[in-house]
């Protein structure tokens, strides 16, 4: 679309070249786009900013490390070895081990035992906190993802705008240049020439604008790519429009099954229940077992020694009720904020969706109604001054409104891929 208006803009120079041939030389408004710049392609972009951003590689640290916990904490506790000595001499000396019967060289094994099924609930405990962090790093990724593309089209339509502006001016100088020849001959009009340059001097300042606006996003799409700042973009690829045909009600029955927010959501919840299981079974006490032999000498004979100790949980009404009292307001308050995450995550699809089909429509409009209506509009006004059947202001009018028009295509464009782009970590996947 943008090649046709360089092409309708190249030829209504022409229209207007014998009135001042001698003033100025042939245009090539395409000779701007003529080179070997390669094209910065958003899918490039998108790779090398997953694969370099520290936050999603902090999140695959975390994971390694989630996996390896869930793995070790469901292992019991290392066994215990001792080694102790009763003497009723001081220092110890072996030779004193016959001369009083509790004189002895003792060795021990111990092994703690958690009651049954705690090991299991902690390794289940940790597992959902692992499926937590994976899930963190799904969103993460889309939320970059889609950070970027709204960079990415925001710099695309920044650049469209300053491409379509700066024609619009070459062709105001154009247009000041045939009015100041017929001014110079008797046929122009002061006022019209003085108009020309003022509009030329507003297209100046937004021309301005949209450059320090392009060096913004530049910068964001640099931070997010994580490349230093100063880094240039090079020519964009082009944008079009990305169909979309998914209905309201597939999107909100797609967004449970796949937005990592709610997932991980979900995951927390899963943790806070194995948590009341595993505070409860605190009730219950621990176990360790020792066995052991003692060395002795003659003539007595060794000693074999077999102990069992066992925690009492004899404070359940201060410690151990209210370790289930706090397992199971976590899981309430985790409860609740799963049902946040759902009202905001609905109502943002619905809003999304209704930007899509506005933008949608708008486009549409755009493209086959007010765009060519105001590029026929403006043939006809340009055909009619160069016989002097309407005035200059009404040309000059008709410019400014193609003008309007075709930075309000690519507007809608990138509004419709932004939304998509918004949509697309809800939904959990790329649209």
């Amino acid at each position: 679309m943008f090649k046709k208006t360089t092409i309708f803009l190249f030829v209504l120079m022409l229209v207007f070249k014998p009135c001042f041939a001698e003033n100025t030389g042939t245009i090539d408004l395409n000779s701007a786009n003529e080179g070997t710049t390669k094209t910065t392609s958003l899918q490039e972009l998108i790779q090398e900013a997953t694969s370099k951003n520290p936050l999603l590689l902090s999140l695959g640290y975390q994971i390694t490390a989630q996996g390896a916990r869930a793995s070790w904490i469901k292992v019991r506790p290392d066994p215990t070895f001792t080694n102790s000595t009763n003497t009723d001499k001081y220092p110890f000396r072996y030779q004193s081990l016959g001369a009083d019967p509790v004189n002895q060289v003792q060795f021990s094994l111990g092994q703690d035992f958690p009651f049954p099924g705690k090991l299991k609930l902690k390794g289940r405990v940790e597992t959902s906190e692992l499926s937590k962090i994976k899930q963190d790093y799904d969103l993460v990724k889309l939320e970059l993802t889609s950070r970027l593309k709204k960079a990415y089209y925001d710099l695309f339509f920044t650049t469209k705008s300053l491409e379509i502006t700066e024609e619009i001016k070459l062709l105001l100088e154009t247009l000041a240049n045939t009015v100041k020849a017929k001014y110079e001959v008797g046929e122009g009009n002061q006022q019209d020439l003085l108009k020309l340059q003022l509009e030329v001097s507003k297209l100046l300042d937004l021309i301005e604008t949209l450059k320090k606006d392009r060096e913004v996003f530049i910068s964001e799409i640099n931070s997010i790519v994580v490349r230093p700042q100063g880094t240039d973009i090079e020519e964009l690829e082009e944008v079009t429009k990305q169909p979309v045909s998914l209905k309201l009600s597939e999107l909100l029955g797609m967004y449970k099954e796949r937005y990592p927010l709610l997932l991980g959501q979900k995951a927390l919840i899963e943790k806070s229940q194995y948590g009341i299981k595993l505070a409860k079974k605190e009730y219950y006490p621990d176990y360790s077992f020792e066995g052991g032999y003692g060395l002795r000498s003659q003539p007595f004979s060794p000693m074999y020694i077999f102990q069992v100790m066992t925690s009492l949980p004899v404070y359940y009404r201060s410690k151990q009720r209210k370790q289930v009292e706090e397992a199971v307001a976590s899981l309430k308050a985790q409860e609740e904020n799963y049902h946040a995450i759902v009202i905001e995550a609905e109502k943002k699809i619905k809003n999304l969706h209704i930007q899509i089909e506005k933008n949608n429509t708008l486009l549409e409009l755009l493209e086959t109604g007010l765009i060519p209506q105001a590029r026929l509009t403006l043939d006809a006004s340009v055909a009619a001054y160069k016989v002097d059947k309407t005035d200059f202001l009404n040309l000059l009018d008709n410019i400014r409104t193609l003008l309007e028009f075709q930075i309000k295509y690519y507007k809608r464009l990138t509004d419709y891929q932004k939304a998509i782009a918004e949509l697309e970590p809800l939904v959990g996947r790329e649209l």
